[in-house]
């Protein structure tokens, strides 16, 4: 597609530095989609150990409450997880990949303190009371990769849109701008050659 323009000397000029822009520019696009890709997979590599361990400290500690609830009367199970008290403090602040800002959560503080009745519960609460703290930075840490690879992915299909607009469609119609200028003007310079010579071979006759 040509741009619309007058076909002229200063035109070209700015038409191949404009040339010289966009191609620096999708240079340095894909190269940062590339990189971003690779942060991607590393990503993903995290995420599937990460779920890993969130899937057997969710299974263990799913175990250890089927076990107290099926040792314990409902009443006394119930009351005893009402008891509970759990209170956990989160920092949040940012970091950046490839220059865009991803979460990063941080357990600033967490408490849980147990005022149930130990003699009506079975240890196995105690267990799971005990391994909390690490189910829910387990869950946090999932958390904050899922954020972080959503936010990848947006940015990565953005670039990938903007690299293939420069790719397919600014970076050609330039170059194809420029073939046209640039045989408009060696048509105005053959146009103004035949009129010189015409005009010598008239003076020449006279």
């Amino acid at each position: 597609m040509i741009l619309r323009i007058n076909p002229n000397r200063m035109e070209l000029l700015r038409l191949r530095k404009r040339l010289a822009l966009a191609q620096r520019g999708h240079k340095l696009l894909q190269d940062k989609l590339e990189e971003m890709m690779r942060k991607l997979l590393g990503l993903l590599k995290d995420m599937d150990t990460q779920k890993t361990d969130f899937k057997e400290k969710t299974q263990s500690l799913l175990k250890d409450l089927l076990y107290c609830r099926i040792t314990s009367a409902k009443n006394n199970f119930e009351d005893a997880l009402s008891k509970i008290d759990a209170q956990v403090v989160l920092g949040v602040s940012t970091r950046r990949i490839m220059n865009v800002k991803v979460p990063e959560f941080e357990i600033k503080e967490l408490k849980i303190e147990k005022r149930y009745d130990f003699f009506k519960t079975s240890a196995q609460l105690d267990l799971a009371v005990a391994a909390a703290p690490e189910y829910i930075k387990s869950l946090l840490r999932l958390a904050q990769l899922f954020k972080t690879l959503e936010i990848l992915s947006f940015e990565i299909e953005r670039t990938r849109r903007r690299v293939n607009a420069l790719e397919y469609m600014l970076i050609p119609s330039i170059q194809d701008t420029i073939r046209y200028i640039t045989q408009k003007l060696n048509e105005f310079e053959r146009g103004n050659l035949v009129r010189l010579m015409r005009v010598k071979e008239i003076v020449r006759s006279h």
